[in-house]
Protein backbone atom coordinates (compact mmCIF):
# COMPACT_ATOMS: atom_id res chain seq x y z
CA UNK A 1 0.00 0.00 0.00
CA UNK A 2 1.41 3.38 -1.05
CA UNK A 3 1.61 5.89 1.79
CA UNK A 4 2.32 9.58 2.05
CA UNK A 5 5.34 9.86 4.32
CA UNK A 6 6.96 12.96 5.75
CA UNK A 7 10.50 12.84 7.10
CA UNK A 8 11.86 15.75 9.10
CA UNK A 9 15.32 16.76 10.30
CA UNK A 10 16.28 20.35 11.11
CA UNK A 11 19.19 20.35 8.67
CA UNK A 12 21.28 18.12 6.44
CA UNK A 13 24.44 18.57 8.47
CA UNK A 14 26.90 15.73 8.88
CA UNK A 15 25.27 14.07 11.90
CA UNK A 16 24.29 10.42 12.08
CA UNK A 17 20.61 11.10 12.82
CA UNK A 18 20.33 13.35 9.78
CA UNK A 19 21.95 10.75 7.57
CA UNK A 20 19.56 8.04 8.76
CA UNK A 21 16.63 10.32 7.92
CA UNK A 22 18.00 10.84 4.39
CA UNK A 23 18.75 7.15 3.83
CA UNK A 24 15.32 6.03 5.00
CA UNK A 25 13.57 8.72 2.95
CA UNK A 26 15.46 7.49 -0.11
CA UNK A 27 14.56 3.86 0.54
CA UNK A 28 10.88 4.53 1.21
CA UNK A 29 10.64 6.55 -1.99
CA UNK A 30 12.38 3.73 -3.89
CA UNK A 31 9.70 1.38 -2.57
CA UNK A 32 7.01 3.48 -4.20
CA UNK A 33 5.81 5.60 -1.30
CA UNK A 34 5.15 9.31 -1.76
CA UNK A 35 7.95 10.81 0.30
CA UNK A 36 8.70 14.39 1.31
CA UNK A 37 11.69 15.50 3.35
CA UNK A 38 11.20 18.70 5.31
CA UNK A 39 14.30 20.55 6.50
CA UNK A 40 14.70 24.03 7.87
CA UNK A 41 18.17 24.30 6.32
CA UNK A 42 19.13 22.06 3.42
CA UNK A 43 22.86 22.75 3.51
CA UNK A 44 25.31 20.10 4.64
CA UNK A 45 27.08 16.91 3.59
CA UNK A 46 23.96 14.76 3.80
CA UNK A 47 22.35 16.82 1.05
CA UNK A 48 24.64 15.03 -1.41
CA UNK A 49 23.09 11.69 -0.45
CA UNK A 50 19.46 12.65 -1.09
CA UNK A 51 17.74 10.80 -3.93
CA UNK A 52 16.04 12.91 -6.61
CA UNK A 53 12.84 10.88 -6.14
CA UNK A 54 12.42 12.42 -2.68
CA UNK A 55 10.57 15.74 -2.65
CA UNK A 56 12.75 18.14 -0.67
CA UNK A 57 11.09 21.07 1.11
CA UNK A 58 13.79 23.45 2.35
CA UNK A 59 12.79 26.47 4.44
CA UNK A 60 16.26 28.01 3.92
CA UNK A 61 16.53 29.23 7.51
CA UNK A 62 20.02 30.45 8.45
CA UNK A 63 21.62 28.47 11.23
CA UNK A 64 23.09 29.94 14.39
CA UNK A 65 25.65 27.39 15.47
CA UNK A 66 23.73 24.12 15.62
CA UNK A 67 20.32 25.80 15.96
CA UNK A 68 18.06 28.50 14.57
CA UNK A 69 17.24 30.85 17.44
CA UNK A 70 13.87 31.45 19.08
CA UNK A 71 12.29 33.54 16.31
CA UNK A 72 13.14 31.15 13.50
CA UNK A 73 12.11 28.18 15.62
CA UNK A 74 8.63 29.67 16.08
CA UNK A 75 8.46 30.50 12.37
CA UNK A 76 9.57 26.97 11.53
CA UNK A 77 6.89 25.53 13.78
CA UNK A 78 4.22 27.63 12.07
CA UNK A 79 5.37 26.65 8.58
CA UNK A 80 5.57 23.00 9.59
CA UNK A 81 1.95 23.20 10.75
CA UNK A 82 0.90 24.66 7.38
CA UNK A 83 2.79 21.96 5.52
CA UNK A 84 1.16 19.19 7.55
CA UNK A 85 -2.27 20.59 6.69
CA UNK A 86 -1.37 20.79 2.99
CA UNK A 87 0.53 17.48 2.58
CA UNK A 88 -1.71 15.45 4.92
CA UNK A 89 0.82 12.64 5.50
CA UNK A 90 -0.11 9.17 6.64
CA UNK A 91 3.11 8.87 8.65
CA UNK A 92 5.76 11.23 10.00
CA UNK A 93 9.34 10.34 10.99
CA UNK A 94 11.62 12.83 12.72
CA UNK A 95 14.98 13.12 14.51
CA UNK A 96 16.85 14.16 16.58
CA UNK A 97 15.26 15.02 19.94
CA UNK A 98 14.36 18.70 19.47
CA UNK A 99 12.98 17.96 16.00
CA UNK A 100 10.76 15.36 17.67
CA UNK A 101 9.41 17.98 20.05
CA UNK A 102 8.76 20.47 17.25
CA UNK A 103 7.00 17.82 15.16
CA UNK A 104 4.85 16.66 18.08
CA UNK A 105 3.75 20.26 18.60
CA UNK A 106 3.14 20.80 14.88
CA UNK A 107 1.06 17.64 14.54
CA UNK A 108 -1.04 18.67 17.52
CA UNK A 109 -1.59 22.21 16.24
CA UNK A 110 -2.39 20.95 12.73
CA UNK A 111 -4.81 18.39 14.17
CA UNK A 112 -3.12 15.84 11.98
CA UNK A 113 -4.06 12.19 12.29
CA UNK A 114 -0.72 11.04 10.90
CA UNK A 115 1.10 8.26 12.69
CA UNK A 116 4.13 9.75 14.39
CA UNK A 117 7.48 7.95 14.78
CA UNK A 118 10.07 10.11 16.56
CA UNK A 119 13.60 8.73 16.38
CA UNK A 120 16.01 8.70 19.32
CA UNK A 121 19.71 8.35 18.59
CA UNK A 122 21.48 9.33 21.80
CA UNK A 123 22.05 7.56 25.10
CA UNK A 124 20.78 9.20 28.27
CA UNK A 125 24.40 9.52 29.40
CA UNK A 126 24.94 11.99 26.56
CA UNK A 127 23.40 15.16 27.96
CA UNK A 128 23.40 18.44 26.06
CA UNK A 129 23.44 21.89 27.58
CA UNK A 130 21.69 23.39 24.56
CA UNK A 131 18.36 24.94 25.45
CA UNK A 132 16.55 23.00 22.73
CA UNK A 133 17.83 19.66 24.00
CA UNK A 134 17.00 20.57 27.60
CA UNK A 135 13.48 21.58 26.56
CA UNK A 136 13.01 18.37 24.59
CA UNK A 137 14.12 16.32 27.59
CA UNK A 138 11.71 18.10 29.93
CA UNK A 139 8.79 17.68 27.53
CA UNK A 140 9.35 13.98 26.96
CA UNK A 141 5.82 13.20 28.13
CA UNK A 142 4.30 15.47 25.50
CA UNK A 143 6.22 13.77 22.69
CA UNK A 144 5.47 10.32 24.09
CA UNK A 145 1.74 11.08 24.23
CA UNK A 146 1.63 12.07 20.55
CA UNK A 147 3.97 9.31 19.31
CA UNK A 148 2.55 6.19 17.73
CA UNK A 149 5.84 4.39 18.37
CA UNK A 150 9.22 5.84 19.33
CA UNK A 151 12.15 4.45 17.35
CA UNK A 152 15.15 3.68 19.56
CA UNK A 153 18.36 2.95 17.64
CA UNK A 154 19.50 0.41 20.24
CA UNK A 155 18.02 -1.60 23.08
CA UNK A 156 19.96 0.56 25.50
CA UNK A 157 18.42 3.75 24.14
CA UNK A 158 15.04 2.03 24.47
CA UNK A 159 15.72 1.34 28.14
CA UNK A 160 16.69 4.98 28.60
CA UNK A 161 13.37 6.04 27.08
CA UNK A 162 11.44 3.80 29.47
CA UNK A 163 13.31 5.31 32.41
CA UNK A 164 12.44 8.74 31.03
CA UNK A 165 8.74 8.02 30.98
CA UNK A 166 7.99 6.29 27.66
CA UNK A 167 5.58 3.34 27.86
CA UNK A 168 7.42 0.16 26.92
CA UNK A 169 4.73 -0.78 24.39
CA UNK A 170 5.38 2.46 22.49
CA UNK A 171 9.05 1.70 21.82
CA UNK A 172 10.36 0.00 18.70
CA UNK A 173 14.08 -0.84 18.62
CA UNK A 174 15.28 -0.47 15.05
CA UNK A 175 19.00 -0.24 14.37
CA UNK A 176 20.45 2.28 11.97
CA UNK A 177 20.94 1.18 8.37
CA UNK A 178 24.06 0.77 6.31
CA UNK A 179 24.23 3.09 3.31
CA UNK A 180 23.45 1.27 0.05
CA UNK A 181 26.48 -0.13 -1.74
CA UNK A 182 28.07 2.29 -4.15
CA UNK A 183 26.89 5.38 -2.28
CA UNK A 184 30.28 7.08 -2.42
CA UNK A 185 31.19 10.56 -3.51
CA UNK A 186 33.50 10.65 -6.55
CA UNK A 187 36.48 12.93 -6.55
CA UNK A 188 40.16 13.13 -5.65
CA UNK A 189 41.25 12.27 -2.14
CA UNK A 190 44.42 14.24 -1.37
CA UNK A 191 44.51 12.82 2.14
CA UNK A 192 45.51 9.47 0.63
CA UNK A 193 48.72 11.01 -0.65
CA UNK A 194 49.38 12.52 2.76
CA UNK A 195 48.79 9.14 4.39
CA UNK A 196 51.19 7.43 2.00
CA UNK A 197 53.82 10.06 2.67
CA UNK A 198 53.76 9.17 6.37
CA UNK A 199 55.65 5.97 5.64
CA UNK A 200 54.98 2.36 6.51
CA UNK A 201 52.90 0.68 9.17
CA UNK A 202 49.29 -0.44 9.50
CA UNK A 203 46.65 2.26 9.31
CA UNK A 204 44.34 2.75 12.27
CA UNK A 205 41.45 5.13 11.75
CA UNK A 206 38.47 6.74 13.39
CA UNK A 207 35.53 8.68 11.96
CA UNK A 208 33.63 11.22 14.03
CA UNK A 209 33.30 14.85 15.02
CA UNK A 210 36.08 16.31 17.12
CA UNK A 211 33.93 16.75 20.21
CA UNK A 212 34.32 15.63 23.81
CA UNK A 213 32.03 12.59 23.59
CA UNK A 214 34.23 10.98 20.91
CA UNK A 215 37.19 11.14 23.33
CA UNK A 216 39.97 11.46 20.78
CA UNK A 217 42.30 12.23 23.69
CA UNK A 218 42.11 8.65 24.95
CA UNK A 219 42.65 7.38 21.41
CA UNK A 220 45.77 9.52 20.97
CA UNK A 221 47.19 8.37 24.29
CA UNK A 222 46.51 4.74 23.37
CA UNK A 223 48.13 5.23 19.98
CA UNK A 224 51.20 6.76 21.65
CA UNK A 225 51.55 3.62 23.79
CA UNK A 226 51.17 1.43 20.71
CA UNK A 227 53.56 3.53 18.63
CA UNK A 228 56.28 3.16 21.25
CA UNK A 229 56.56 -0.54 20.40
CA UNK A 230 55.73 -0.73 16.68
CA UNK A 231 55.22 1.24 13.49
CA UNK A 232 51.68 2.41 12.86
CA UNK A 233 49.75 5.32 11.43
CA UNK A 234 46.60 6.96 12.76
CA UNK A 235 44.15 8.88 10.58
CA UNK A 236 41.37 10.95 12.13
CA UNK A 237 38.43 11.74 9.85
CA UNK A 238 36.28 14.57 11.11
CA UNK A 239 36.07 18.20 12.09
CA UNK A 240 34.88 19.96 15.20
CA UNK A 241 35.52 22.47 17.96
CA UNK A 242 38.26 20.40 19.61
CA UNK A 243 40.47 20.12 16.54
CA UNK A 244 43.15 22.55 17.74
CA UNK A 245 43.20 20.93 21.18
CA UNK A 246 43.45 17.45 19.66
CA UNK A 247 46.29 18.46 17.34
CA UNK A 248 48.12 20.00 20.27
CA UNK A 249 47.82 16.77 22.25
CA UNK A 250 49.28 14.78 19.36
CA UNK A 251 52.25 17.14 19.40
CA UNK A 252 52.64 16.90 23.17
CA UNK A 253 52.64 13.09 22.91
CA UNK A 254 55.35 13.23 20.20
CA UNK A 255 53.19 11.34 17.71
CA UNK A 256 52.21 14.22 15.40
CA UNK A 257 54.26 12.81 12.52
CA UNK A 258 52.26 9.58 12.67
CA UNK A 259 48.80 11.16 12.98
CA UNK A 260 46.89 12.52 9.99
CA UNK A 261 43.99 14.91 10.52
CA UNK A 262 42.11 14.32 7.27
CA UNK A 263 39.08 16.51 8.01
CA UNK A 264 35.51 15.61 7.14
CA UNK A 265 35.38 13.23 4.16
CA UNK A 266 31.95 12.69 2.64
CA UNK A 267 32.94 9.31 1.23
CA UNK A 268 33.15 6.80 4.08
CA UNK A 269 33.84 3.93 1.68
CA UNK A 270 37.12 5.54 0.64
CA UNK A 271 38.02 6.00 4.31
CA UNK A 272 37.40 2.37 5.23
CA UNK A 273 39.29 1.13 2.17
CA UNK A 274 42.43 2.77 3.55
CA UNK A 275 42.17 1.24 7.03
CA UNK A 276 43.58 -1.89 8.61
CA UNK A 277 41.66 -1.24 11.82
CA UNK A 278 38.78 1.01 12.90
CA UNK A 279 38.63 2.29 16.46
CA UNK A 280 35.76 3.97 18.29
CA UNK A 281 36.84 5.66 21.52
CA UNK A 282 33.56 7.35 22.52
CA UNK A 283 32.30 7.78 26.05
CA UNK A 284 28.68 7.48 24.87
CA UNK A 285 27.11 6.08 21.67
CA UNK A 286 23.42 5.58 21.11
CA UNK A 287 24.36 3.29 18.22
CA UNK A 288 27.75 3.57 16.52
CA UNK A 289 27.28 3.73 12.74
CA UNK A 290 31.00 3.60 11.98
CA UNK A 291 31.26 0.11 13.47
CA UNK A 292 28.79 -1.49 11.08
CA UNK A 293 30.18 0.51 8.15
CA UNK A 294 33.72 -0.68 8.83
CA UNK A 295 32.56 -4.27 9.29
CA UNK A 296 30.69 -4.10 5.97
CA UNK A 297 34.06 -3.36 4.37
CA UNK A 298 35.71 -6.25 6.22
CA UNK A 299 37.68 -3.91 8.49
CA UNK A 300 38.27 -5.18 12.06
CA UNK A 301 37.00 -2.89 14.83
CA UNK A 302 37.88 -2.04 18.41
CA UNK A 303 35.45 -0.04 20.52
CA UNK A 304 35.00 1.33 23.97
CA UNK A 305 32.11 -0.22 25.84
CA UNK A 306 30.19 3.03 25.51
CA UNK A 307 26.49 2.99 26.28
CA UNK A 308 24.78 1.57 24.37
CA UNK A 309 25.25 0.65 20.74
CA UNK A 310 28.76 -0.85 20.52
CA UNK A 311 28.06 -3.80 22.82
CA UNK A 312 24.89 -4.64 20.87
CA UNK A 313 26.56 -4.28 17.47
CA UNK A 314 29.59 -6.34 18.48
CA UNK A 315 27.45 -8.95 20.27
CA UNK A 316 29.22 -8.63 23.63
CA UNK A 317 32.64 -8.67 21.95
CA UNK A 318 32.13 -11.52 19.50
CA UNK A 319 32.74 -9.29 16.48
CA UNK A 320 35.31 -6.99 18.05
CA UNK A 321 36.82 -6.26 21.45
CA UNK A 322 35.17 -3.87 23.89
CA UNK A 323 37.40 -1.90 26.25
CA UNK A 324 36.61 0.29 29.26
CA UNK A 325 35.89 3.96 28.59
CA UNK A 326 38.80 6.40 28.97
CA UNK A 327 41.42 3.67 29.50
CA UNK A 328 44.34 4.28 27.09
CA UNK A 329 46.34 1.27 28.30
CA UNK A 330 43.49 -1.18 27.72
CA UNK A 331 42.73 0.39 24.36
CA UNK A 332 46.37 0.20 23.26
CA UNK A 333 46.49 -3.48 24.22
CA UNK A 334 43.42 -4.30 22.13
CA UNK A 335 44.72 -2.29 19.19
CA UNK A 336 47.87 -4.40 19.26
CA UNK A 337 45.93 -7.65 19.59
CA UNK A 338 43.57 -6.76 16.74
CA UNK A 339 46.41 -5.84 14.42
CA UNK A 340 48.18 -9.13 15.16
CA UNK A 341 45.06 -11.35 15.19
CA UNK A 342 42.27 -9.64 13.25
CA UNK A 343 38.79 -11.15 13.14
CA UNK A 344 37.95 -12.82 9.84
CA UNK A 345 36.70 -10.24 7.33
CA UNK A 346 33.96 -12.48 5.99
CA UNK A 347 32.54 -12.97 9.48
CA UNK A 348 32.44 -9.20 9.90
CA UNK A 349 30.66 -8.73 6.57
CA UNK A 350 28.08 -11.35 7.48
CA UNK A 351 27.34 -9.50 10.70
CA UNK A 352 27.05 -6.20 8.84
CA UNK A 353 24.52 -7.76 6.46
CA UNK A 354 22.04 -7.71 9.34
CA UNK A 355 22.05 -3.91 9.12
CA UNK A 356 21.53 -3.58 5.36
CA UNK A 357 19.08 -0.89 4.43
CA UNK A 358 16.51 -3.27 2.97
CA UNK A 359 16.42 -5.17 6.27
CA UNK A 360 15.98 -1.98 8.29
CA UNK A 361 13.41 -0.56 5.84
CA UNK A 362 11.28 -3.69 6.25
CA UNK A 363 11.10 -2.88 9.96
CA UNK A 364 10.12 0.72 9.23
CA UNK A 365 7.33 -0.48 6.97
CA UNK A 366 6.31 -2.94 9.64
CA UNK A 367 5.42 0.03 11.86
CA UNK A 368 2.49 0.78 9.55
CA UNK A 369 0.82 -2.59 10.23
Amino acid sequence: MVRRILFHAPSLAGGGAERVIVLMANEMAARGHEVTLLVWNGQGPNADLLSPVVDLVDLHFPMRGDGFGKVKTLQGLARTVRMLRAFRPDAVFSAPDFANLVMAAALTLARSRARFFPGFHGAAALKSEKIGAILADRLTGFVAARATRAIAVSKGVGRDLVQNGYPLEKIAVIYNPLPPEGMGMPGPHPWLQALEAMGEGPVIGTLGRLVAVKDHATLLRAFAILRASRKARLVIFGEGPLEAETRALATDLSIADDVLFAGYINDPAACYAALDLLVLSSTSEGFGNVLIEAMAHGVPVVSTDAPHGPREILDDGRFGPLVPIADPTALASQLQNSLERPIDSELLRQRADEFKINVIADKYEGLFA
